[in-house]
């Protein structure tokens, strides 16, 4: 189950990821204010065993230390590669809000091929990590073989959107080869991107047209 939550202090999307049978779950990216998340979380019994940042980007990871210190046993997981977004202010926009911050750094460091397990046995759900650079070094995707979902982050949009790489570290060379990557796995794959709606990779097909 892949549930978006409302409520967040920008356009960014939070997401509670959950295995329905056993209840384990993890919270992606970080906009939407926790007490929102706890309270869904009660609500639905959900043991919350992961804190993932997509990127580390302002308007993603700007509660995270607010996350971190309400659900304390959950393990803060992102790409290794995201340490030089997430501690300069510079890089993960912070400044352009006006609130230069460091953020620290995950307790769970992210390689390609990865996995995070939410439950166990027969009905464990299994999300693979797929680093995206482009968007920022580190950036990932979150890949479930078994619900064919993936969250997106900030390297692929519905409607055509991608994310932009003319911040620092950005580039837009690795972004083309990200999107070409994720646009050639199969179509019905459904997406949850960290802004808008969701999708299908079927349907964002044509957003290669940018980068032919």
């Amino acid at each position: 189950m892949i549930k978006l939550l409302h409520g967040g202090l920008s356009d960014a999307n939070t997401y509670i990821v959950y295995n329905t049978d056993s209840k384990d779950a993890m919270i992606v990216d970080f906009s939407c204010d926790p007490e929102i998340a706890a309270n869904y979380a009660e609500k639905n019994g959900l043991h919350i065993r992961y804190l993932v940042l997509t990127h580390g980007h302002y308007d993603h990871a700007e509660m995270l230390p607010a996350y971190r210190k309400r659900f304390p046993d959950a393990v803060t997981a992102a790409h290794e590669a995201e340490k030089c977004i997430l501690t300069d202010p510079d890089a993960n926009v912070s400044t352009l809000f006006s609130n230069p911050t460091v953020f620290p750094v995950p307790d769970l460091p992210l390689r390609e091929g990865d996995t995070l397990t939410l439950g166990d046995g027969a009905s464990a759900l299994s999300f693979r990590v797929l680093n995206t650079p482009g968007h920022t070094p580190g950036c990932i995707c979150l890949f479930c073989e078994q619900t064919r979902q993936m969250l997106t982050g900030d390297t692929l949009f519905a409607n055509g959107g991608f994310g932009r790489y003319d911040f620092k570290y950005g580039d837009i060379r690795s972004l083309s080869d990200s999107l070409h990557r994720l646009l050639s796995m199969d179509g019905d794959i459904r997406i949850y991107p960290g802004h808008g709606p969701a999708s299908t990779i079927g349907d964002e097909a044509a957003t290669l047209q940018y980068f032919s």
